[in-house]
């Protein structure tokens, strides 16, 4: 089974409500999802002006209303602002809205998207979600399994990797790094989590 990382924590407070999220497809095109897109752009070009240019693109799609017209003079600030908070943070981006898929073993895989991977340093890396709603994220299960993961797959020390948000509503980058301690103990819950998965499946 294909789990989608943001549904993560509803899994891991009710294992039963995994077999319903699998089920349920993506939302179509959104004003908001054309932010998301220009920001790749944005960092694919490594250009402010052709990022703004994509986005007022795919906003003029809309309907020209007073709600659109709100909506959409927000997204266009709130972009400026995301490029210049990450221009300020140094980083070299990798990549943007790329996938995911960890085995968690039990013919489980954690799925999603990434909102952007970064290199650091020379050998460091930041993995960074969106955060929509100023949520508290650092408690979330998902985050100390994707520093195993990138810790892996780049083949670095954990503590090279760290992880955490782009708070869209506070327009700021938020970071973490987990101890082994906390990673192993992530490890075997996201294990036992699986497991119940399938038993829920029988």
């Amino acid at each position: 089974m294909k789990l989608k990382h943001r549904y993560l924590e509803q899994v891991r407070s009710n294992p039963k409500s995994a077999l319903q999220i699998s089920e349920q497809t993506a939302g179509g095109k959104s004003m908001v999802r054309y932010w998301d897109w220009a920001v790749g752009h944005f960092h694919k070009e490594q250009d402010l002006d052709s990022g703004l240019d994509y986005l007022e693109n795919g906003l003029s799609n809309f309907n020209d209303n007073r709600a659109n017209n709100t909506k959409r003079e927000m997204l266009l600030n709130k972009f400026k602002n995301y490029a210049h908070e990450y221009l300020n943070l140094g980083f070299e981006n990798i990549k943007t809205n790329g996938r995911l898929n960890i085995n968690i073993q039990h013919n489980n895989f954690l799925t999603g998207e990434i909102f952007r991977i970064d290199r650091t340093s020379e050998e460091g890396f930041a993995i960074t979600l969106m955060n929509r709603f100023d949520d508290i994220w650092t408690t979330e299960l998902r985050f100390p399994l994707l520093q195993i993961y990138f810790s892996n797959y780049y083949k670095c020390a954990f503590d090279l990797i760290k992880v955490g948000v782009y708070n869209f509503e506070e327009e700021i980058h938020e970071y973490t790094s987990f101890d082994e301690l906390d990673l192993n103990k992530a490890w075997e819950e996201i294990i036992k989590i699986s497991k119940q998965i399938n038993q829920v499946r029988l």
